[in-house]
């Protein structure tokens, strides 16, 4: 519209103009509220499963940690212990190798003999099952030897003891280190899923709040216009009538009155005048 077609448009017309708007508004608005509010209700439980899923894994993740952690701890202390036992008993001369060369030397005899005759007899399945536990009987009383002779050596024992414990602990650690690794991947796809899904919500729930917003502006905005068209426009018309029939507008009220409060002088202005000594020339005595 030009500037003149502008000036031209009545109150009335625009006040009907502004309640058109306001309509439409109002029959537009709840199809896509109506929309958005639906992909919310989708979003939510998608986004809720997600987070469930990750903080779970989560929850696993962190109690293997704790587990590792603590494997590791009980490990380095056995560790300790048992290389304290070692330096005691090497420094009182007691340690004595438990499985000396002679005694693995006479074993690997003792197998290598059953191995020649496994391979050059034609026994059948139940023949190689004999040599085959004979082999594990040699095997097993060679432990046994071994263990007897570091149990008859004061401290050793709980040496061998801290240490296995020690072992078994590290394999528990890594054991726990792998579980890990292993969700890590699982971990890092429900969290890239839940923030996805977690977003999509987000969205979903800004656009339902501001289109509600909208709807309960439109619908307050059509009551307030409908009520002033229905009551008329005198009210809103007074001040362009004070300004038609001479009167001065708002804006040149509001500008007087701030000149007047800008010249007003202030409180310390009249303070400092009144405390101000008289001159020769005001009339006062000279000292």
């Amino acid at each position: 519209m030009t500037p003149d077609e502008l000036l031209g448009v009545t109150p009335a017309l625009l006040a009907k103009s502004i309640l058109h708007r306001r309509e439409r508004l109002a029959e537009v608005i709840p199809e896509q509220l109506d929309a958005r509010q639906e992909e919310l209700v989708n979003a939510e439980p998608l986004a809720r499963a997600a987070k469930e899923k990750r903080d779970d894994i989560n929850g696993k993740v962190a109690s293997l940690k704790r587990e590792r952690s603590e494997a590791q701890t009980k490990a380095r202390v056995l560790f300790k212990r048992a290389g304290e036992l070692r330096d005691q008993l090497q420094a009182s001369g007691g340690i004595k190798d438990p499985n000396p060369k002679w005694a693995k030397e006479k074993l690997d005899e003792k197998l290598a003999s059953i191995e020649m005759e496994l391979e050059t007899s034609a026994g059948n399945h139940k023949t190689e099952q004999k040599y085959i536990q004979e082999m594990k009987n040699l095997i097993r009383q060679h432990d046994e030897w071994v263990a007897e002779r570091s149990s008859s050596q004061e401290g050793l024992a709980e040496m061998d003891a801290s240490f296995k414990e020690a072992k078994s602990l590290l394999e528990k650690a890594q054991k726990a280190h792998d579980a890990i690794l292993e969700l890590a991947n699982e971990n890092e796809y429900f969290h890239n899923t839940y923030v996805e899904h977690e977003a999509h919500r987000r969205r979903a729930d800004g656009r339902t709040k501001r289109l509600a917003e909208a709807l309960d502006s439109s619908q307050r905005g059509i009551e307030h216009w409908q009520k002033i068209i229905d009551g008329g426009l005198d009210r809103l018309l007074e001040k362009a009538k004070t300004v038609r029939e001479g009167g001065r507008s708002s804006t040149v009220r509001n500008r007087k009155t701030s000149k007047k409060e800008n010249t007003k002088p202030s409180r310390k202005a009249k303070k400092a005048t009144k405390s101000k000594a008289p001159t020769p020339e005001s009339g006062g005595e000279e000292e």
